[in-house]
């Protein structure tokens, strides 16, 4: 069997203006977890990523740890099936329509923004109660006529990433996959079978720069752990958003 390491990038800048691009924590993050593969001993056979900047930093910087310690460290290929969802997208394209048709989320999005201006970095309880309806209804397929891509879409395409991920790696091979929480949500939902509403559900607790392991060998995809953190030995390494 061969071993897949799903990571999620570092810390984005949420809240900011460019909210794909690593925040200072997160590249802190993924220089750690860098460092702790080089100190483990990991080698990899293969790395593949998203096309999002956020993704391409933590490579790099896992890719530095490597080098810094003149260790090996393939070159990556970058997959677009890798990318996140369109969150953004999923919120301002369907707001109205959401607004209209289930009028309780109007509280919370007042809630969020009560004199108009939504403050995501001091409200994010409030964002986030705000996100979870929204994301509920889209996995519901609720939003299909008016967002860029549904859940049924964006798992089907995080899982044709994978099946090219295991056709190019055949038995006893040890690759990385830089991604986001929703593809590693979606492959969850592959090595357990969980319904939609649940596989989404796993995707909020996943930390920045976490590992889940699979295992994986012809149609066989297997989960072996779960959001782990081992290189993030402070509290203060911790984040979610």
């Amino acid at each position: 069997m061969s071993t897949l390491y799903f990571i999620r990038h570092g810390q984005a800048s949420f809240g900011q203006a460019n909210y794909d691009k690593l925040s200072e924590l997160g590249e802190h993050q993924s220089q750690l977890l860098g460092e702790y593969w080089v100190n483990w001993g990991l080698a990899l056979d293969a790395v593949y990523m998203g096309t999002l900047e956020r993704q391409r930093m933590t490579q790099e910087l896992i890719s530095r740890a490597y080098q810094a310690a003149s260790r090996p460290f393939p070159e990556p290929t970058a997959f677009p099936e890798f990318n996140e969802y369109d969150s953004s997208g999923i919120l301002t394209g369907s707001i109205a329509e959401v607004v209209a048709q289930h009028p309780e989320i109007m509280d919370l999005a007042m809630e969020l923004a009560p004199d108009g201006k939504p403050d995501l970095v001091n409200n994010k309880k409030a964002f986030q109660r705000l996100f979870a309806r929204v994301m509920d209804l889209w996995v519901a397929g609720e939003l299909d006529q008016v967002v860029p891509e549904s859940w049924k879409d964006f798992t089907d395409r995080v899982n044709q990433g994978i099946d090219r991920v295991i056709e190019e790696n055949v038995s006893g091979k040890t690759v990385a996959i830089i991604s986001s929480g929703g593809p590693i949500s979606a492959a969850m939902q592959r090595a357990l079978g969980t319904a939609d509403k649940l596989s989404m559900e796993l995707g909020w607790p996943i930390i920045n720069s976490s590992i889940s392991e699979f295992r994986f060998s012809g149609n066989r995809f297997s989960l072996i752990s779960f959001n782990l953190t081992p290189h993030l030995v402070e509290p203060g390494l911790i984040s979610h958003r």
